[in-house]
């Protein structure tokens, strides 16, 4: 097995909901939440289980596991594979026509082309596997269409809700799931991958230069990456509020007051659901880089 091939979850504390994959292998629930963990984490795990149910070994290993090193598990992997479509809630419309990608914006009209889509065959031998990502507790037209779709059971089709946890989803959509809660990452710790974007916004937040114009960059942001970076500064709040400042965004943060503080923090939950409604992620980070911007330079002379 190529342990490299999904990186996020190649630790041994994913090889317990490995196992249990492999064993739902035999019987596949038509919809799986996956909830916990990081992003990168459930969206791993979700291509391992796409593995699962199309790797043409899986079915003849002794305990089910894909093999992780066949064409098939490595286009799953890189996202390119024919029966396996994703979509996420917090790609805007206009995103999904702008910078078309292999993760379509969660819409109405992408509702009825993936409708259309289930009245066909699978392309291969296993089954289509289609993931849902950032959708939101409103019962809006395209969840409705969605629901309608889960209540007619495929045995060809299979879902997969990804999700921070459960409770953000429409309870009629974790009813019909089967759940499965992947290790909670650490509340505080830092994403590393993000360190340009934090390194651009702490600039900005100094001296007011280059992380607009870094943001607006054709193709520069995603939904799923502005969401990181909205964790990651919620996370540099944290750090601040447990007196346990440490890096170089934590101490700009440092320099608010307890008023500030709580505004920061009440500005980024709403980024969060501007992100979760469709707002374009750039324009959302955007407001959000120039308001803290205007917060910081006004308290900084309170405290120095």
């Amino acid at each position: 097995m190529n342990a490299s091939l999904l990186p996020a979850v190649a630790d041994p504390a994913f090889d317990r909901l490995k196992a249990v994959l492999d064993r739902l292998g035999q019987a596949p629930p038509q919809v799986l939440l996956l909830e916990g963990g990081s992003e990168e984490q459930r969206l791993d795990l979700a291509r391992y289980w796409a593995a699962r149910c199309n790797c043409p070994q899986a079915a003849h290993a002794e305990n089910g596991a894909p093999c992780l090193a066949c064409p098939v598990c490595l286009q799953i992997a890189s996202g390119e594979y024919l029966d396996l479509a994703a979509y996420d809630g917090r790609i805007s419309n206009r995103e999904d026509e702008e910078n078309p990608g292999l993760v379509r914006a969660f819409n109405m009209q992408r509702v009825r082309e993936l409708k259309s889509r289930l009245r066909d065959a699978p392309h291969g031998q296993g089954r289509r596997v289609v993931l849902l990502m950032g959708l939101s507790l409103n019962r809006d037209e395209a969840a409705n269409a969605l629901l309608k779709a889960l209540e007619e059971p495929s045995p060809t089709t299979v879902f997969v809700l990804l999700a921070p946890q459960r409770e953000q989803l429409l309870p009629t959509l974790v009813s019909r799931s089967f759940c499965l809660t992947l290790p909670w990452p650490d509340s505080r710790a830092r994403d590393t991958a993000l360190a340009p974007w934090e390194e651009a916004l702490v600039v900005f937040l100094r001296d007011g230069q280059g992380f607009l114009d870094k943001v607006s960059a054709r193709g520069a942001m995603d939904a799923a990456l502005a969401g990181r970076l909205l964790l990651a500064g919620q996370k540099s709040l944290s750090r601040v509020l447990a007196d346990e400042a440490e890096s170089p965004l934590d101490m700009l943060l440092a320099d608010l007051d307890a008023r500030g503080r709580a505004v920061c923090c009440r500005w980024l939950a709403e980024a969060q659901d501007m992100l979760q409604y469709g707002v374009t992620p750039a324009r959302v980070l955007e407001a959000l880089a120039a308001r803290l911007f205007v917060l910081r330079r006004d308290a900084v002379p309170r405290n120095r």
